[in-house]
C-alpha cells in the first residue's frame, strides 16, 4: 500500500492495536461514547482518543478524526476506502457511495463536515474499511487542511480519493473483480 502520512510501521501497528482493542468486548463503553460524538471537539474529550494520541504521538485533532471514524469500522478490508466507495452495488450499475455524496465529501473544508461525510461513507460500506489505510487517508485530509501549500496537484487528498473512486473503470481486468468494474464508455 502507498501511504502518504502513516509511513512509520510503529505508528501503523499502534493504530491497528488501538482499533483491535477498541472492538474488544471489554471496550464497549468506549466505543459507544465515541459513536455518540457528532463533533470532533467531543471526540477529543474521550479517554479512548487520549489513549490513541499517547500511543501514536501525533496531532490531536487529526487523531481525534481517526478515533471517531475508526470506531465505526467493524469489518476489515485490504482495499483503499475510495476504491470501495466507487464499487458498484451488487447486481447494480451505481456505486455504493453516490457520486453526489462523493463530491460533497471531496468538498469538505471543515473538520466536522469531513467527519460527518466520512462517517456516512463508512456506513455505506457496511462498516468495512482497512483501518490503517483509512487512518492514513484521514490524516492526509487533516494535513492538507492545515498545510494546503504542501499538498498540491497529485499530492492532494482530493486527487488521491478521486483516483481511487474512479479506478474501477480504468484498471486492467484481473486487478479487480468484474462485479466492481464500471462499464466502459
Amino acid at each position: 500500500m502507498n501511504f502518504i502520512i502513516l509511513k512509520d510501521p510503529d505508528r501503523q501497528q499502534a493504530i491497528r492495536k488501538w482499533h483491535s482493542e477498541l472492538h474488544d468486548e471489554d471496550h464497549r463503553g468506549d466505543r459507544a461514547r465515541l459513536r455518540r460524538c457528532d463533533r470532533i471537539d467531543a471526540v477529543m474529550l474521550e479517554p479512548a482518543c487520549f489513549r490513541l494520541c499517547q500511543k501514536t504521538k501525533g496531532d490531536t485533532e487529526g487523531l481525534a478524526l481517526v478515533a471517531g471514524l475508526l470506531t465505526w469500522v467493524e469489518n476489515l478490508s485490504d482495499q483503499p476506502t475510495a476504491l470501495l466507495l466507487g464499487r458498484f452495488k451488487p447486481g447494480g450499475d451505481t456505486p455504493l457511495f453516490s457520486e453526489l455524496r462523493f463530491r460533497r465529501l471531496l468538498a469538505s473544508s471543515a473538520p466536522d463536515d469531513f467527519y460527518q461525510g466520512m462517517r456516512r461513507a463508512i456506513m455505506q460500506l457496511g462498516k468495512t474499511a482497512d483501518p490503517i489505510q483509512l487512518a492514513d487517508e484521514i490524516l492526509h485530509w487533516h494535513a492538507q487542511h492545515k498545510w494546503p501549500d504542501n499538498y498540491q496537484g497529485i499530492r492532494q487528498w482530493r486527487y488521491r480519493m478521486a483516483r481511487g473512486y474512479y479506478a474501477p473503470q480504468s484498471l486492467p481486468t484481473g486487478l479487480i473483480s468484474d462485479s466492481s468494474r464500471r462499464p466502459q464508455p
